[in-house]
């Protein structure tokens, strides 16, 4: 008959410790585990439903292009703008096509499809690392690995999502405007999540001193 494992003092005052954060992560990991298979069967099943992935439009706006629509609130403008008196209106494209090709398509999800799998990556991880710290404790080897791992996924993940998207997007407007090479304007940095990353790696040193000294305290015990 299998034994049934019982939490340690230290693992039950982890568990204490993680909320309400590990309610919160545990039902967006959830959440997101069950769009990505909505999704996924929208794609393939002929439901007659459009998702992002089986949107019969693809669009890019061009932010390298913008050009003004009236000359300071003189009445001169279409009706759905409606500035103050004194005020300018610029606008820049947006080209769409309902009849997009393979490569179009392709172009339009990778942007999409690469943030998506950075945000369930991390959920994924800090899920895993909530489940350790509870059954295990939060000054342990196990919660300690796997928040490391969300920060280098999030550190690395952000910026190369930040790639993917700005070079997709490119390729796209390039299948549908003429003379596109502006490849870099749209690249903006993830200045947010990189800091929010190195804060997660430098927490995740933290634990890692914390589990090692725990370990010592329990060995001169």
């Amino acid at each position: 008959m299998a034994k049934r494992t019982k939490k340690t003092p230290s693992a039950n005052a982890g568990a204490r410790l993680l909320e309400p954060v590990a309610t919160v992560i545990r039902g967006a990991y959830r959440l997101a585990v069950f769009v990505l298979v909505l999704q996924v069967a929208v794609s393939v099943v002929d439901t007659g439903l459009h998702g992002p992935w089986s949107s019969p439009y693809v669009c890019a706006d061009d932010p390298s292009t913008f050009f003004d629509l009236g000359d300071f609130g003189t009445g001169e403008l279409p009706r759905a703008f409606g500035p103050l008196p004194g005020i300018g209106v610029s606008a820049s494209p947006t080209y769409c096509t309902d009849h997009p090709d393979a490569a179009q398509r392709f172009y339009d999800l990778a942007g999409d499809a690469s943030a998506a799998l950075l945000l369930f990556g991390v959920l994924f991880l800090l899920n895993r690392m909530i489940q350790t710290a509870t059954r295990d404790g939060v000054f342990t080897h196990r919660p300690a690995h796997y928040l490391r791992l969300t920060g280098w996924w999030l550190l690395l993940g952000s910026l190369a999502v930040e790639v993917v998207q700005t070079l997709t997007h490119a390729a796209l407007l390039a299948t549908l405007a003429r003379d596109y090479e502006e490849w870099g304007l749209s690249w903006n940095a993830p200045y947010t999540l990189i800091l929010t990353a190195l804060g997660i790696l430098a927490f995740a040193r933290v634990l890692r001193a914390g589990a090692a000294m725990r370990e010592d305290l329990e060995g001169t015990v």
